[in-house]
């Protein structure tokens, strides 16, 4: 449990804003769960909300938070290890986004008639568990990582870099 006054903003906003993504993820199912019964307006809302949502926590991840920890742990080989996998994840993550949001808005705009719903709801099902699997090591090890590791200095850095409101990987 994150427990020091100094560091609850900046990763506290983290593990929120994570909790964001794995709701997205509960919508992709229901997707893939109504196939091939329903595509409807409902797809231009997940596929909204996973646009909103998706890239800006794995770029946040990227670019703010696994930079910080980088240069607090370099030497340990253990960490270093850690944040190498983590940040391959989140970079292929970022990769499939594009397609995840093409393909959402491709059977939307289609309809199931003219699309592979098994093919459709491997792809949703493969993408949202891949996904939830990484929250899981981010919940586990990565923040908790973040919170025996990084100094107050650190902590300042992240909320500097981090929207004054909002989410992680919305602009400043």
């Amino acid at each position: 449990a994150l427990g020091h006054p100094h560091i609850e903003l900046p990763l506290v906003r983290f593990a929120r804003h994570g909790r964001r993504v794995l709701e997205a993820c509960d919508l992709l199912e229901a997707i893939a769960d109504d196939l091939p019964r329903k595509v409807g307006p409902i797809w231009r809302e997940v596929a909204q909300h996973c646009v909103a949502v998706m890239p800006g926590h794995y770029d946040s991840l990227l670019h703010i938070l696994i930079p910080v920890l980088k240069r607090r742990t370099r030497g340990d080989p253990d960490c270093e290890a850690v944040l190498a996998r983590l940040e391959q994840e989140y970079a292929d993550a970022c990769h499939r986004f594009p397609e995840l949001f093409a393909l959402l808005q491709d059977a939307q705009g289609q309809g199931v008639a003219t699309i592979d719903e098994e093919a459709l709801g491997y792809a949703l099902r493969s993408y949202f568990e891949a996904i939830r699997q990484q929250m899981a090591w981010e919940r586990d090890v990565l923040l908790p990582l973040a919170e025996r590791r990084l100094t107050r200095a650190d902590y300042a850095e992240l909320g500097a870099s981090l929207p004054v409101s909002g989410a992680p990987g919305q602009q400043r």
